[in-house]
């Protein structure tokens, strides 16, 4: 598993630098817009009645249509920032370039191991949303700290503390050359973030 563990960190390194993305919370909407994935609230598209009732109760899921990779979205569920995850998990899907020809729906944000794809897309989404590079510069070490400023939920912010608190262990920080360019695109937010 560290294998795609490293395959989705990395391409959350590779998109974060390519979008320019320099503050937190991470927009997601600039990800998808840069590389021509769709976002479709659930209530406008006219797709719905298609949707089997564990789709239609599901998160979201990403599928081709009309040759174009599009992102649909419950947005019937009222947490925002569980959305976001969502989002960014989908974005996984599509920027990992996995198979989307079968609708795989997200409702979790914890990790399944026994379906790869998934693993990888919560992977994706956990580094893209809260990059510990720029969290541990900041000193974060708290789930408040961590939902305030990268906008998820508790759920996401228990699971990225409890990396988070690994990598300070070990002081596993800026040692992958796209995660120190990562750091380095952040600076300016972390050198003016004030607690």
């Amino acid at each position: 598993m560290y294998n795609e563990y490293k395959k989705s960190r990395n391409k959350a390194w590779e998109v974060l630098l390519d979008c320019g993305i320099k503050s937190l919370p991470v927009d997601l909407g600039l990800i998808a817009r840069r590389y021509n994935l769709k976002i479709v609230a659930y209530s406008k598209t006219t797709l719905f009645q298609v949707f089997n009732t564990a789709v239609k109760n599901g998160d979201g899921f990403i599928a081709k249509v009309d040759n174009q990779k599009e992102i649909f979205i419950n947005d019937k569920i009222n947490n925002r920032n569980r959305r976001r995850f969502t989002l960014a998990h989908e974005l996984g899907h599509g920027l990992l370039e996995h198979n989307i020809g079968k609708i795989h729906y997200r409702n979790s944000e914890i990790d399944n191991q026994s379906n790869i794809q998934e693993f990888e897309a919560n992977i994706f989404a956990r580094d893209i949303l809260m990059p510990t590079t720029v969290l541990a510069a900041l000193n974060v070490h708290t789930v408040e700290e961590i939902m305030n400023l990268c906008d998820i939920s508790r759920l996401s912010a228990e699971i990225r503390l409890k990396r988070l608190v690994e990598l300070y262990k070990r002081n596993m920080f800026n040692i992958h050359p796209l995660e120190k360019q990562v750091r380095k695109q952040f600076s300016e937010f972390i050198n003016t973030y004030q607690k």
